[in-house]
């Protein structure tokens, strides 16, 4: 297969996001490729370094994709830079606003249509989904959230997950262990329909995959984590992803995750879904007896599916990265051209990445503002390559992505420049390494908890009054 470098794209691609280091990626990969963001960061230098064309609106007012598209100077830059060619345009999530924009001015959208999107997301309807496939999915319901006729058995210590149809980095997602749960959640979704499951006991993967023509492209499992407080109030709100944690799973329990995962790529085509989405799993605990677990947990070692997400993947950045060095096509890759239509050799030889991936050597911790209101970033990092010595930060230089020549006491990390306000739930910054960081599921291994506890004590903040 040829380098990656030597793939031309005719037509321009346009990345719209409202933080620049997601659009990390594919700026090394293909030409043609185009940055436009909301907020300013010191990445617009990398991205410039490496002739990639940013146009920045420095307006942190702007927080999602679409606000950013419908602004009439993103519009006016897009026609300009596409010189009458057709322009692509690229998101994290698809919505009726940027699909409205794109029709009205003959772009070209690299995704789904947001209504099959939304459908596919939706936690309720997920649950026919997964039967239909045969796929577990705990032991699910949906129950509407009215005070006088909803009721749980707590008598037998029973814990129960209550979701919304759609939300945000686990702001959706509700553990009930008691009567008073319960009644805070009725209280406040009052009348809403939602999804109740039994809890389960284990550890939280996901998947990245990527429905294309020829095949499902699938990804190793990666350990997602999850319920650290100190990195995501959300009980079940992600925190980053370890690549080198997964290895601890049974060949067959990696292979069922597989084959779950091929069988829902394979559904979701056959609904006219195309490019990247992933899956979330809970695995039982290896180590437990299935007579040892409470009530309502899963079995020793099993796998239940837990929801889809249908869209580019917000670890998807460092993915492709992580692809790129390890030289397989990347995902992100292979999705555009899933919504492109041009013929190449480049094309042909995008599909000859094989099923069993590798590990990848990597972590990312990623720092959200776990505040309930807006915080205003008064002390940053630039981001950039750290290591830590005599219990000091010391910036070594710049970098905005991670590489194979980081060293087990370097790090990179990646912040939001000073002045930034961050609303509820938002990431400020992350912390990269070429390790993995997890020693169980719930606990940093000692040399990487001293590092996040000194780059915590060097990023400082106040509560916005915005």
């Amino acid at each position: 297969m040829k380098k990656l470098t030597t793939i031309k794209i005719n037509n321009p691609i346009f990345f719209i996001t409202p933080n620049p280091i997601y659009a990390i990626g594919l700026e090394k990969a293909v030409q043609n490729y185009f940055v436009i963001c909301s907020q300013k960061a010191d990445v617009v230098s990398y991205f410039k370094e490496n002739n990639v064309t940013v146009l920045c609106l420095d307006n942190n007012e702007i927080k999602n994709a679409g606000k950013i598209l419908m602004n009439k100077k993103v519009i006016e830059y897009i026609k300009e830079k596409s010189k009458n060619q057709k322009a692509n345009i690229i998101s994290f999530k698809p919505s009726p606003m940027i699909q409205k924009i794109c029709d009205d001015n003959e772009f070209n959208y690299l995704g789904n249509s947001w209504k099959l999107s939304r459908d596919l997301e939706d936690k309720i309807k997920f649950i026919k989904i997964a039967e239909k496939l045969k796929i577990p999915n705990a032991e699910s319901g949906v129950i509407k959230l009215d005070e006088n006729k909803c009721s749980l058995d707590f008598s037998k210590k029973n814990k129960f997950v209550i979701q919304l149809p759609r939300g945000f980095s686990g702001n959706a997602t509700f553990l009930i262990k008691s009567k008073t749960d319960f009644a805070e959640i009725l209280k406040k979704y009052k009348n809403r329909k939602a999804k109740l499951s039994k809890y389960l006991e284990g550890e939280t993967y996901t998947i990245n995959a990527c429905v294309t023509k020829n095949k499902i492209l699938v990804s190793q499992p990666i350990f997602q984590i999850t319920g650290l407080s100190a990195y995501n109030k959300n009980k079940f709100g992600t925190c980053g992803n370890d690549y080198v944690y997964p290895k601890k799973l049974k060949k067959e329990q990696r292979k069922k995750i597989f084959d779950y995962t091929k069988k829902v790529g394979d559904y979701i085509k056959s609904l006219n879904y195309k490019g990247i989405f992933g899956l979330d799993f809970v695995v039982g605990d290896n180590k437990r007896e299935e007579a040892e677990l409470p009530i309502g947990s899963s079995a020793s070692g099993s796998i239940n599916l837990i929801e889809i997400n249908p869209r580019i993947i917000g670890s998807m950045s460092l993915f492709t990265k992580l692809q790129i060095q390890n030289k397989e096509v990347p995902f992100l890759l292979s999705h555009i051209l899933e919504f492109m239509s041009f013929k190449s050799r480049e094309q042909a030889c995008l599909f000859s990445t094989c099923d069993e991936l590798k590990f990848f050597n990597a972590s990312q911790l990623i720092l959200r503002n776990t505040r309930n209101n807006p915080i205003k970033i008064t002390k940053s990092l630039k981001s950039g390559i750290y290591e830590i010595k005599k219990n000091r930060l010391v910036f070594k230089g710049e970098a905005y992505c991670s590489n194979r020549r980081l060293n087990k006491t370097e790090f990179l990390i990646q912040c939001s420049l000073k002045g930034r306000v961050v609303s509820p739930d938002i990431e400020y910054a992350n912390v990269q390494v070429n390790y993995g960081i997890m020693e169980s599921e719930k606990e940093f291994k000692s040399c990487f908890e001293k590092k996040i506890k000194i780059i915590l004590e060097n990023i400082k903040y106040s509560i916005s009054k915005i």
